[in-house]
């Protein structure tokens, strides 16, 4: 099948590619003039240029397309304006479907966000729980305009949405990978202790290939397998990399008094915070979500914690991004995104 895959530069997109094509699929990838395409042209992943907010740079990208894979958007806690996250995630997603419907396009994969299932605190979410009548940051809310944009069209296409929980793995030196060098640096000690639902990077790429060809239109599908407080993933990568570093957890008034002191000043001077309020509001809500319709429906297998742990510890080590203890074995270690995974221990 012929596949058209937006966002292709980010930190996802090599990872889809890669599943992609170990299914047989052809990739084309939609890159804007400005996008990095050094990791593209190194595995010869023919491109077209184009921007999800101009609309008519799309129509060539789609051209001769079976399917499009949509993962470009605004995935932040945090904008300069909230009308960033809704013409990033809502107007970028209604003008590729456009483009891909006027090309003659049979499927549209929309990666969406698990934040999207709008479970109530403590409850674990399923694609049929009901939503919570709030948001907790405008990127939730752009992602379900979107969402509900895309699956009450009622065109022709057929449209599949894939929900990933929290995503960790190699090639991601922020988000999460910035807490992780922070935890086995020593220079995070403190951490939330509400849940989180992880989900490995490969097991979301493989997710969104099993997607194109087994989802159901209409259907969502969530991409989670662990249900782990944010502290205690980060205590057991200290503990998988056989460091002595102590984490403890801080209190909800403590986490939001860290937002509110480093939010008030970026906002007088319009500058990204280090922590914003919405972080925070996240992960003092938690989240926990139940990924097992994509293993029965998708036949999706998800990572074991320890594996995934160990194989992202391999790669932060290897980008000498973090300085972690030498492997007693003689295993080698593989650059990233690549097919096989490596362990520490």
């Amino acid at each position: 099948m012929r596949v058209l895959v937006t966002g292709a530069t980010g930190n996802l997109g090599p990872f889809v590619i890669q599943a992609l094509r170990h299914d047989g699929h052809q990739v084309r990838a939609l890159v804007r003039e400005s996008s990095d395409r050094s990791w593209l042209n190194a595995n010869r992943v023919e491109t077209a240029e184009g921007d999800i907010l101009k609309p008519e740079t799309l129509g060539a990208a789609v051209d001769g397309m079976a399917a499009v894979i949509h993962l470009a958007g605004l995935h932040d806690s945090w904008a300069p304006r909230a009308q960033d996250f809704f013409e990033a995630n809502v107007d970028g997603a209604c003008n590729v479907r456009d483009a891909a419907r006027a090309a003659g396009t049979h499927r549209l994969v929309f990666v969406s966000s698990g934040s999207t299932i709008g479970e109530e605190e403590g409850e674990v979410g399923t694609e049929t729980t009901e939503r919570r009548d709030y948001a907790l940051s405008d990127y939730e809310r752009s992602k379900v305009e979107a969402e509900a944009a895309l699956l009450e069209d009622g065109s022709p296409l057929d449209v599949v949405v894939v929900n990933p929980g929290t995503v960790y793995g190699p090639g991601d030196a922020s988000g999460t990978g910035q807490a992780l060098i922070g935890a086995l640096s020593g220079r995070l000690g403190v951490s939330v202790d509400e849940p989180v639902a992880w989900v490995y990077v490969k097991d979301v790429a493989r997710g969104i290939a099993l997607a194109l060809v087994r989802g159901r239109p209409g259907e969502r599908y969530i991409l989670a397998s662990h249900n782990l407080s944010r502290l205690a993933f980060l205590q057991r990568a200290v503990e998988l990399a056989d460091l002595d570093y102590q984490i403890k957890p801080a209190s909800p008034l403590a986490w939001q008094a860290f937002g509110l002191i480093y939010s008030l000043p970026a906002w007088i001077k319009r500058q990204r915070p280090v922590i914003s309020r919405a972080a925070v509001q996240i992960a003092l809500h938690g989240s926990q979500l139940d990924g097992s319709k994509a293993e029965r429906e998708l036949g999706l297998t998800y990572t074991a914690l320890d594996d995934g742990l160990n194989t992202t510890l391999d790669w932060l080590h290897e980008a000498e991004l973090v300085d972690l203890p030498e492997e007693d074995d003689d295993e080698p270690t593989q650059k990233e995104p690549s097919d096989g995974d490596t362990q520490r221990g």
